[in-house]
């Protein structure tokens, strides 16, 4: 593809890393981490007018690895809370302190060599901390997974990376039956308290394409294995610089941190709040919205970071509006898109606080664009422009420049764009082209240059020929039916593809299937009308809080069969089992409404 019009090239970022180990056995070292008693209780507030606010601005600039910030801004903010979780709080120095003792363990008694792939299975917390920025000291790189990541997937990635060293917590290892087996009688643990007084050797870390490779950050791969993207110092350090310019962090601020940091969005939150010297607080579960809203005013948070459906979840089943209206400043939503009617609905409920829409890829280490607060009115389907120092294009398959309003590929570039994934230069070069990402996500721009994602590449399906979008029938159906959340998934049954529609209604609102029968019928053309109609209470959600569309897909898949059917609650999860229950999460608590329509010819009736 060439490049797009009036845009100069940039550098291929793409040169291949080492090839993982052939040995069979992919054995490797599990170590513990355990914080032990916070340095103090309860979660500390800066005063007013503290001279450190933006230390940031001063620090970053000169950093050439993410290590080297991270250990400037402890030594600058010291005893100043950089973690608060269970009713006390872990000081920057605590946290230096115990990622030079994870450090100093890694390189002496583990004995990894610079590049070493360091996994941490590991929960939002001071271990956490210490575990990512000890292994960035080793000279390692870091491997950050969910700590309920299935085997199969964990022995994927071990296998993959060649991972020398798993950082995990005690309660975790003996949980993990894939974890007992490598520890031989016992895991090694590293005490997080022990003074380290020993400097640590200079080591040289791996490179890529000529940067220093920071970590390994490992997508979802729900239609196949994962893939790891590989992001670089300079990476992560351009994202944090863009996202503290337009978001208004600093050393004052006390963020709310549920997304996990294993994740883009979790990682991106974590970055920014330790590069600013803030405190991170980690308290409720996005899983229970009432908790969220609960810890937002026990600890006066002033922001709040969360994905789409755990906004929706927070409209239907919390009161926002009892957030602190002098604490908080800010929310902001990223991976996924919200739509319309929530993000106004957010918004005005946590007024006077502000609300930022935002885009962004694992690949871009997390961020690419966000929509000002203030334009939110005006354009509250759009994800704005692009962040300080990327570059966005929307482009045809000749990759020529659309004009705007039309549809085509969006495309990024900047120094936040990875170095390419994990010792697979064929995806790589299918992802990177000529220095631009190209983010499989279709878009369009207005007059004014503010973008409007409409729908992903890979989710196009033919069906009796014509080409079909899922998203797009979701947005039809969501604005037919007031505003309820539409999920639609394509799935194979008798040798075709058909399609699914899974319906959630908005809070105090009862819809049923013959209603949403009745309106696809009306409002959609034959191939675009779904075969399955299902009214959820909760949509199936992944570790990462994303709706969890193959669980969807199979789900349809089980229950395809002739004819109209009305199914009980009961009836229902006989059959199939409710999403939820299937994956093994707790959902909050609702008395469910469920019904089901089937048909198998989903060109004329549904």
């Amino acid at each position: 593809m060439s490049k797009p019009a009036n845009l100069p090239a940039w550098p291929t970022a793409w040169e291949s890393p080492p090839s993982p180990s052939t040995a069979s056995d992919n054995a490797f070292s599990v170590v513990t981490l355990q914080a032990g008693d916070p340095t103090e209780r309860g979660v500390r507030r800066s005063p007013a007018g503290d001279a450190g606010a933006r230390l940031w601005e001063s620090i970053l600039p000169r950093s050439g690895r993410l290590v080297d910030a991270f250990t400037q801004i402890c030594a600058s903010r010291g005893d100043h809370p950089a973690i608060a979780v269970g009713g006390g709080s872990y000081s920057y120095r605590w946290v230096a302190n115990a990622a030079r003792a994870v450090a100093h363990f890694l390189r002496f008694e583990c004995q990894s060599e610079p590049g070493a792939r360091v996994a941490l299975l590991l929960d939002n917390s001071p271990e956490y901390l210490a575990g990512f920025y000890g292994a960035l000291l080793a000279g390692a790189v870091a491997v950050p997974l969910p700590v309920d990541i299935e085997p199969y997937r964990l022995a994927h990635v071990v296998r993959t990376c060649n991972i020398a060293v798993v950082l995990t917590k005690p309660r975790i290892a003996s949980m993990r039956a894939d974890l007992s087996r490598q520890t031989h009688g016992g895991a090694a643990s590293v005490n997080l308290t022990a003074t380290v007084r020993d400097r640590l050797p200079k080591v040289e870390p791996m490179r890529v394409a000529g940067q220093t490779l920071a970590m390994i950050l490992f997508t979802a791969g729900s239609t196949g294995d994962p893939k790891g993207v590989m992001l670089s110092d300079a990476n992560l350090l351009a994202n944090a610089r863009s996202i503290l310019e337009y978001l208004p962090i600093d050393a004052h601020d006390r963020a709310l941190a549920l997304m996990p940091f294993c994740h883009a969005y979790g990682n991106s939150v974590m970055q920014t709040h330790v590069l600013a010297g803030a405190t991170l607080v980690v308290d409720g579960s996005l899983v229970f919205p009432s908790t969220v809203v609960d810890a937002l005013r026990r600890h006066r948070a002033t922001s709040f970071a969360a994905v789409p459906e755990a906004y929706r979840l927070l409209l239907r089943y919390a009161d926002l509006e009892r957030v602190s209206r002098q604490d908080l400043h800010y929310m902001t939503v990223a991976g996924g898109a919200l739509d319309a009617e929530s993000v106004l609905a957010v918004s005005q409920r946590i007024a006077p606080a502000q609300f930022y829409v935002m885009y962004g890829q694992s690949e871009a280490t997390a961020r690419l664009a966000y929509l000002p607060p203030e334009q939110l009115a005006r354009r509250p389907d759009s994800i704005g422009k692009a962040i300080a120092g990327v570059e966005l294009a929307v482009v045809d398959p000749q990759g020529r420049t659309v004009a705007p309003g039309e549809l085509g590929e969006l495309c990024a570039r900047g120094p936040n764009v990875m170095l390419g994934y994990w010792n697979d230069p064929e995806t790589t070069s299918r992802t990177i082209r000529e220095g631009w990402l190209h983010t499989g996500d279709l878009a369009a721009v207005d007059a004014q240059g503010c973008l409007y994602v409409k729908a992903r590449k890979s989710e196009l399906v033919k069906i009796q020929g014509l080409r079909v979008h899922p998203r797009e029938i979701e947005r039809i159906v969501s604005s037919g039916l007031s505003g309820d959340e539409a999920i639609v998934v394509p799935y194979r049954f008798a040798q075709s593809t058909r399609l699914a529609l899974y319906v959630v209604p908005r809070e105090r609102r009862s819809v049923s299937a013959e209603e949403v029968r009745r309106f696809c019928l009306r409002e959609l053309p034959g191939p675009k009308r779904p075969a399955h109609v299902e009214i959820l209470a909760e949509a199936p959600l992944t570790p990462a809080m994303k709706i969890d569309r193959p669980a969807l897909a199979q789900r349809a898949a089980s229950l395809a069969g002739g004819g109209f059917a009305a199914i009980s609650t009961e009836q229902h999860e006989d059959r199939a089992g409710a999403p939820d229950k299937s994956r093994g999460r707790r959902q909050p608590a609702r008395k469910k409404r469920v019904a089901i329509c089937t048909n198998t010819d989903p060109s004329s009736s549904t």
